[in-house]
């Protein structure tokens, strides 16, 4: 059994070696990456247009009741915001947010009045073009709970919300045998919800349901189109780096992680939830 157990310490020890080894090369490769001065130009194309889907409407249209109303009263009724959103200004924010991260991660950025340029130089350039971008208007589900005489209390609530999802191109000005996956990224914004329950027999009833709502405004939708595009140029960033680790890694060997880089913190981290999504262009 003695002899058992260190053998089995010795290939513990020696796995760890292999992965402690694996994992100092990965990051120093993406520490090179980062320290490097010359980073990759970017030519960005946006599109004119939002896609704008009211999910709301189309639950209630849902029922077989539906067909006896007035429809256009129906969509009135339930379209809090997405009449209000311009797309032009909407987009233009994102935009001009994605712009101002990507050249603040030290990248040359160029709009599509650059592209015959871009094309005739040497100079690779990636192409990151923003195919699709949707705003939808639902009802996002809520619940305050809590307990009073060791009685489980409970109310759901129907809170209003808005999701962007968009769906990007990533490819070079040059051919080359690379082929990237649509990359794809969602964040949404809803109404804020607090409350609590309260023993209060003094109001005729055993408890009461005490709470507040802060709905969200144009203005929030808005700066949701900021922080998107703010989101989409560290994104970028990120898959550009986790690409540069695995392409400079031994061609046996794959990443064991996905790299951000704190651009403010100026640190490497190995756990972050909120990059690109990648999806096989066959599958959409």
């Amino acid at each position: 059994m003695q002899t058992k157990n260190i053998k089995l310490n010795f290939i513990f020890l020696l796995l760890t070696g292999t992965i402690l080894v694996s994992c100092s090369l990965e990051r120093k490769i993406a520490q090179n990456y980062v320290n490097n001065d010359v980073q990759p130009s970017v030519l960005l194309f946006f599109p004119n247009e939002l896609i704008k889907s009211n999910l709301k409407i189309e639950l209630a249209l849902s029922d077989d009741s539906s067909k006896f109303l007035n429809q256009d009263s129906l969509i009135e009724a339930n379209d809090l915001y997405l009449h209000l959103i311009h797309d032009s200004a909407f987009i233009n924010r994102c935009k001009q947010s994605l712009i101002t991260e990507l050249k603040a991660y030290g990248m040359n950025v160029y709009g599509s009045e650059h592209i015959d340029d871009l094309i005739a130089s040497s100079d690779t350039t990636y192409v990151l073009s923003l195919v699709q971008i949707q705003l939808e208007e639902y009802l996002h589900q809520e619940k305050i709970e809590g307990y009073i005489d060791m009685r489980h209390y409970i109310h759901d609530f129907d809170l209003n919300a808005i999701n962007l999802n968009a769906w990007f191109e990533l490819s070079k000005t040059k051919l080359t045998n690379e082929i990237f996956p649509v990359l794809y990224s969602s964040y949404f914004i809803y109404d804020d919800l607090s409350g609590t329950f309260v023993d209060a027999e003094r109001f005729g009833e055993p408890v009461n349901l005490f709470y507040k709502i802060d709905s969200i405004g144009l203005e929030d939708i808005n700066n949701l189109a900021e922080l998107a595009g703010k989101k989409y140029a560290i994104n970028f960033y990120d898959y550009l780096l986790n690409l540069y680790v695995q392409d400079h890694l031994p061609r046996d060997k794959a990443p064991m992680f996905y790299y951000h880089y704190n651009r403010r913190g100026k640190n490497l981290q190995t756990f972050y939830y909120d990059g690109f999504t990648e999806i096989d262009p066959e599958n959409i």
